[in-house]
Formats: structure tokens, C-alpha cells, sequence
């Protein structure tokens, strides 16, 4: 992505945390685990709570998306660097943030596709298929699934 990305550190062998900086501070967190399926990998991403849960469904609205998301891709460079051969998986926690993730991938796939292989999980006839990602069509996407190019 063109926007720079918030300084962020490792703080686990698989969970990254970074600060977002918009109209408040709010610490994000980004958490890779491994789904027991050969190299599969999810990717979870959200609001640290005070508790040390992560909210996945919080609207932030800080003013700062495109950074955060920026941030987020150099977390995923770097993980996918750090463990090459995984494939990582990430659904959104709702309908909206499915369709913003897939404006997304289509908005800067020119420099995602650069460093990625990026497949999408449609329901088509009542079956879970997996796909390349078209950056041409507007459809309706359950998950998503990246794997570094080597």
C-alpha cells in the first residue's frame, strides 16, 4: 500500500501489536494461528481490550483505516517472511467488513499481487470453492486466503 505504515512489534512467536493514532490511541492487535490443516494459517486482527481479549467487531472509526490497513500487510509481509510456505486464511466478523476487505484487496491488488497470491472462498451452488481473487468482479466473498509468492 502507498500509505506508511504505524511503527508495530512483535510481542509473541504470532501475535503483533501496534498503536493506532487517528482521534484516539487505540492498541490493535494482529494474531496468527495455526488452523491444523496443512500449512494454514489465521489471521485475526482487532482492538486490544483492557482485559487482554481482542474485539474483532469494534468500529474503531479513528479516522486512520488506510494506515491501520497498511500496517496490517506489513505485519502479514513480515509474518509470511518469517514462515514461508503458509497460506494465511482471514474472514471478516461481518457481512460490511467482508465487502471492505475485498474493496480493499481490488483497490491495491497491482501491489499486493507483487508479493501475493490471493484466493477467495465463494459459495457457489451450495459448495465452498476456492478461487483466484478477481479484482474485476464485485461479489459477495466468505473468507479469503494469501500465500506469499517465494
Amino acid at each position: 500500500m502507498i500509505q506508511t505504515a504505524y511503527p508495530y512489534k512483535l510481542i509473541r512467536p504470532r501475535r503483533y501489536i501496534f498503536i493506532s493514532t487517528g482521534k484516539r490511541r487505540i492498541e490493535k492487535i494482529v494474531d496468527f494461528v495455526p488452523l491444523g490443516i496443512n500449512n494454514l494459517i489465521n489471521m485475526g486482527f482487532g482492538d486490544l481490550l483492557r482485559d487482554g481479549a481482542v474485539d474483532d467487531k469494534a468500529n474503531s472509526n479513528n479516522g486512520d483505516i488506510v494506515k491501520v490497513m497498511a500496517t496490517v500487510v506489513e505485519i502479514l509481509k513480515h509474518f509470511t517472511n518469517q514462515h514461508s510456505g503458509v497460506e494465511i486464511y482471514f474472514e471478516a466478523s461481518t457481512r460490511e467488513r467482508t465487502k471492505l476487505y475485498d474493496r480493499i484487496l481490488r483497490t491495491y491488488y497491482p501491489i499486493f499481487c507483487k508479493d501475493f497470491d490471493i484466493g477467495c472462498i465463494e459459495e457457489i451452488n451450495g459448495e465452498l470453492q476456492i478461487l483466484r481473487h478477481d479484482r474485476t468482479v464485485n461479489k459477495e466473498y466468505i473468507a479469503f486466503i494469501i500465500k506469499r509468492i517465494s
